[in-house]
């Protein structure tokens, strides 16, 4: 594990704590704080990180309001397509993709086409209807299929699988996370990266995400490193 971490997950938590705090909407918080991506990332680049991971979705979100749903799913294409459009970092997609509105889903994947080239900077997965849980039972799945589709019988596929067939799939050849970052207090990962992080080093603030700072990454980064000396 590197001092300085090659690959960074971060928990986008606190958007409607905050926005209740300033006597806003939840879509307001929300608004907020996908706004504050850009700087972020710019911040982790500076940093020398390669690959972050920003949990914008749970499944369990979906469950949620439908106004707040919606009105997120407006905010979540807004942000992804702004990351799009600056072709300054790659997007990848974490997540169930049949659970997103078929316009939500279609933005998505217009993000990972026009940004696939992009030469230098980060590598960004956006987990959006994301589960650890429902990432791994879908990996499992892709693998039984594949070999199924292969002619190889379905309880033989079954007994083949194994640990690093499985990492595989999941990671998509991106280095484990190294660190998880999750704001606004919670001190649970709620199954985020649950395979590939299974190693990382966790780090909680009580900042809410539309008020991190560099400073607040930079006490992540800081700690994370004090784990090498």
């Amino acid at each position: 594990m590197s001092a300085i971490p090659q690959h960074v997950g971060i928990v986008l938590d606190g958007n409607r704590r905050w926005a209740r705090r300033h006597r806003l909407s939840p879509s307001d918080g929300h608004r907020v704080g996908f706004g504050k991506i850009p700087q972020v990332l710019a911040w982790c680049e500076q940093a020398g990180i390669g690959f972050v991971t920003l949990w914008m979705l749970s499944t369990d979100n979906l469950r949620r309001d439908r106004e707040e749903v919606e009105a997120l799913m407006e905010i979540i294409t807004a942000a992804v397509l702004q990351l799009a459009w600056s072709q300054r970092w790659r997007i990848r997609h974490l997540g169930d993709a049949s659970l997103l509105p078929p316009d939500v889903a279609a933005a998505v994947r217009h993000a990972e086409s026009t940004t696939a080239e992009v030469p230098d900077g980060l590598t960004v997965n956006v987990a959006i209807a994301y589960g650890g849980r429902s990432e791994i039972t879908r990996g499992v799945r892709r693998l039984l299929s594949g070999w199924v589709e292969d002619g190889v019988s379905s309880g033989e596929a079954a007994k083949r699988i194994t640990p690093a067939d499985l990492h595989q799939v999941i990671s998509r050849g991106q280095p484990e996370p190294d660190l998880l970052i999750r704001t606004s207090g919670e001190r649970r990962s709620s199954g985020f990266l649950l395979w590939t992080g299974v190693g990382a080093r966790l780090w909680f603030t009580r900042t809410r995400w539309p008020d991190f700072t560099q400073d607040d990454l930079d006490r992540a980064l800081t700690e994370h490193r004090k784990a090498h000396l």
